[in-house]
């Protein structure tokens, strides 16, 4: 926690935001890519460092372990937040806390809505590391697997929402790009109901955005109907 370390809260929330976003550039499906089976996977399929393209390219344990991995990066980011700037609680409250959760709250903490920024300042940095990563040349994936991640440790009453929406919409369409476009929609609507905030809800709209902007080529491809499907045969890149 801040408070037990001689530092400032805006320099804590400085290195908040450069560790997540170092965390969030680790190119996981790059790394999977090459070690396992040898191939760049920037020169396989879209070419996007995303679990869709590892898993068309190496095939369902690498795509699998590629969600995975990138999931984790987004609720690494969400578990530092909580444990260097907490929100504040009495001591009763805390007592009644169950172990997982008692990193997000500390007596004597920050009051709500510092601990909320802290929050989404870790998860923009994140997204942002995983889209552009440092460490090959800021190129990365479009970081629906991190924001993923977020939404588990973050957002927790999203998920009987969001992620059935997602599975159905791909079975359906077959679509991932369709999905993940659409849970970027659905996403502030869902925040302001759930999780009323104002910086949770800035952080929504500020994601929808950056997902569709990610997207833009996808959703050329689905107006020209040459967007790759999950299944089936490819009729683009």
């Amino acid at each position: 926690m801040l408070t037990q370390l001689p530092l400032p809260l805006w320099l804590g929330f400085v290195l908040l935001a450069l560790v997540c976003y170092l965390l969030g550039g680790i190119p996981f499906s790059l790394i999977v890519g090459k070690l396992f089976f040898r191939r760049d996977l920037r020169e396989l399929g879209s070419g996007n460092l995303g679990t869709t393209n590892a898993l068309r390219s190496f095939g369902w344990p690498a795509g699998i372990a590629v969600l995975i991995l990138d999931a984790l990066k987004g609720a690494g980011a969400i578990y530092l937040a909580r444990l260097l700037i907490p929100q504040g609680c009495t001591p009763q409250f805390y007592a009644a806390l169950s172990p997982l959760v008692r990193p997000a709250y500390a007596v004597g903490g920050y009051p709500a809505e510092v601990a909320h920024w802290a929050l989404v300042v870790s998860a923009v940095a994140v997204i942002v590391g995983h889209a552009f990563s440092p460490y090959i040349g800021f190129a990365g994936g479009k970081a629906m697997a991190a924001t993923g991640g977020i939404v588990i440790a973050m957002l927790p009453r999203l998920l009987p929402i969001l992620v059935p929406v997602f599975i159905l919409l791909v079975i359906i369409t077959r679509y991932v790009s369709v999905a993940s476009l659409t849970i970027a929609v659905l996403l502030p609507p869902t925040m302001a109901f759930f999780y009323p905030y104002l910086p949770f809800i800035i952080f929504s709209v500020a994601a929808m955005i950056f997902v569709i902007w990610l997207h833009r080529s996808n959703i050329v491809r689905l107006r020209a109907g040459a967007e790759n499907k999950l299944f089936g045969q490819k009729r683009g890149t």
